[in-house]
């Protein structure tokens, strides 16, 4: 979690009082929607002296931050000036966002370091969530848990780069290069995974709430196997993936998670799917009944080592949430 200045705290809060204001007298906005953009910028350019590219898809907001400075410090984390940067355009973003008239749900930040621009960093916050954390309607420990953090490499610099090596195999000419990328490899992204901005251009997508909460849950058994001592002391996880599909006119989740033991025993191998099953349980109960999302018919759980398939309807969830029945039970059925 990006850390913030006292500051930078009590400014937000003026804003929340602001947002009110404005919406219980209905006066008019500070941020009309024709110059959302451009007051994103202005603000970063102004108040921060960033520079900044600002885009938007449906109810998206896209805001691009090039760094002239080190992005990650030798461990792999953000550095304090990469950190305090973002936090500004964070700041920036909320402004405007709770001050327009411009009906917005999710605004994200696409961040790289310009001398390493194939490496990305990515904030995604959903507006509804920023909303009730500055009213302090959720605490400040699960208001960090709803924002989605994604370090990894931009995934349109590795497939362009995968692209022309194929190019240069079947000698293509650059001309013909370019126009067959621009035709066929360079589109919306289908996945929140897939967000980013290469070469001049954003690849950003119109995210929905179900594949917000998806990737949510996600990252929360990621959380989980890190920060829970039991979990922890026996088990790793190394990869765990949301998504959410329709199939045979049926709405699901699904995660998709692969762990494994620390200590190879049989005991561990054997009990690794119900620790899995359990712990996702428990953080798809939390985050569906938090967020009073309903519009699903069930979740499935796929323990990637086992191939063990968990498929629980809404109403089983909702019973085991209330303790009507029990783990153990849903399980064997």
């Amino acid at each position: 979690m990006i850390a913030k200045s006292r500051s930078t705290t009590f400014f937000i809060l003026l804003i929340a009082g602001c947002w009110l204001l404005i919406n219980l007298t209905g006066c008019y906005p500070t941020y009309p929607k024709g110059k959302l953009k451009e007051s994103i910028v202005k603000i970063c350019k102004k108040e921060y002296k960033l520079d900044v590219k600002v885009d938007t898809l449906g109810k998206t907001i896209a805001i691009y931050l090039p760094l002239s400075e080190d992005l990650l410090d030798f461990n792999f984390g953000l550095t304090k000036s990469a950190g305090e940067k973002i936090d500004d355009v964070i700041t920036s973003a909320t402004r405007v966002v709770l001050s327009t008239d411009a009906d917005f749900d999710f605004y994200c930040v696409i961040v790289h370091d310009a001398r390493i621009p194939e490496v990305q960093f990515v904030i995604i916050k959903y507006v509804y969530d920023v909303k009730r954390a500055l009213l302090n309607d959720i605490s400040r420990g699960e208001y960090g848990r709803r924002i989605l953090f994604d370090l990894k490499l931009n995934p349109q610099a590795q497939k362009e780069r995968a692209v022309k090596e194929v190019f240069e195999k079947m000698g293509i000419e650059n001309k013909w290069q370019s126009e067959v990328m621009n035709d066929f490899f360079r589109s919306e992204p289908t996945a929140l995974g897939d967000i980013g901005y290469w070469n001049g251009r954003f690849f950003i997508k119109d995210i929905t709430l179900p594949e917000f909460l998806a990737e949510q849950i996600a990252n929360r058994m990621k959380i989980e196997f890190r920060e829970d001592k039991d979990i922890s002391a026996s088990y790793m996880i190394k990869s765990s993936k949301g998504s959410y599909q329709t199939k045979e006119g049926k709405r699901f989740f699904r995660l998709e998670v692969q762990a494994e033991p620390k200590i190879f025993t049989d005991i561990e191998r054997k009990e690794l799917p119900d620790v899995v099953f359990r712990t996702a349980l428990t953080i798809i109960n939390k985050v569906l009944y938090g967020y009073k999302y309903e519009d699903f018919d069930y979740f499935e759980i796929l323990d990637i080592p086992s191939s063990r398939v968990l498929k629980v309807s809404k109403s089983d969830l909702e019973s085991l949430r209330k303790n009507k029945i029990s783990f153990e039970d849903l399980v064997k059925k």
